[in-house]
């Protein structure tokens, strides 16, 4: 007889209860390890706080500062520089200008940052045409960005 007195208990459980406790479990394990998985990612990433606070085209750099800042060149000035003042909350950290020519990706370099302010440029071999630099962090997200023309 299949009976239970008053104070006694079953080692069996009947097949609905037994999945419920099973489902119960697969979802805690599901949650903890969504949970953990959601903080490796964000730990692999930290925010450099990278802010760009100035941008210029410039014909030349001098002292750390730009000379001749415009938007228009003549084809005559041969190098345009990018020059930019970057603050960082994580040093040492990296951004990149990348140089484009109409559409065209013509020129990428990239600036260490050493300092938690930072005044740095690249420079490039111009011809006529619409140029434009973006700053980009190492994610390949942009920053900023210049716009300039060479006549």
């Amino acid at each position: 007889m299949n009976r239970l007195m008053i104070g006694e208990s079953s080692n069996r459980l009947d097949g609905g209860c037994l999945m419920k406790r099973l489902v119960g479990l697969f979802l805690c394990v599901l949650v903890t390890l969504s949970i953990a998985a959601a903080q490796e990612k964000s730990s692999k990433a930290p925010d450099q706080g990278i802010k760009v606070e100035k941008i210029v085209a410039a014909t030349s750099v001098s002292n750390l500062d730009p000379v001749g800042e415009n938007k228009e060149f003549e084809a005559s000035v041969g190098t345009v520089y990018c020059w930019t003042k970057v603050t960082t909350k994580t040093v040492p950290a990296t951004i990149k200008h990348v140089w484009y020519l109409g559409d065209k990706k013509v020129f990428e370099y990239s600036l260490d940052l050493k300092f938690a302010s930072t005044r740095t440029w690249s420079s490039k071999s111009v011809k006529s045409g619409s140029w434009k630099v973006d700053v980009t962090d190492d994610a390949g997200t942009v920053l900023s960005s210049i716009s300039f023309t060479v006549k």
